[in-house]
């Protein structure tokens, strides 16, 4: 067991050292201090990463944007667009937004 600095352990995670931060103050993962450093369990943190896809956790919930710039004649290219993002998708798909000609105007919505 090697215990690591909360900057390789959450780059094992693949996460931001500031996640890990706020896991370790909400008791979601054990560390020991060294010195003033948090350090991580080498051996808790690969079980943190396999309890991370586990089926147990919440899905991941997504939101699909596709775009051209034209206004019109080009909704194939949109449809082309969302089919490759829905390909891509590893969660849920909540909503798909779709905006047309959204650099020819200043007004668009959002």
């Amino acid at each position: 067991m090697e215990l690591l600095r909360i900057s390789k352990a959450a780059k094992r995670l693949g996460i931001h050292p500031m996640t890990l931060r706020q896991w370790a103050l909400d008791g979601k993962i054990p560390f020991t201090w060294v010195g003033r450093e948090r350090r991580f369990s080498s051996v808790d943190v690969e079980n943190m990463k396999r309890g991370s896809d586990a089926s147990t956790s919440r899905p991941r919930l997504e939101l699909l944007y596709v775009r051209v710039s034209g206004s019109s004649g080009q909704e194939s290219s949109l449809e082309a667009q969302e089919a490759e993002l829905r390909a891509a998708s590893t969660g849920e798909i909540v909503k798909v937004v779709r905006d047309r000609g959204s650099g020819l105007k200043e007004n668009r919505p959002g």
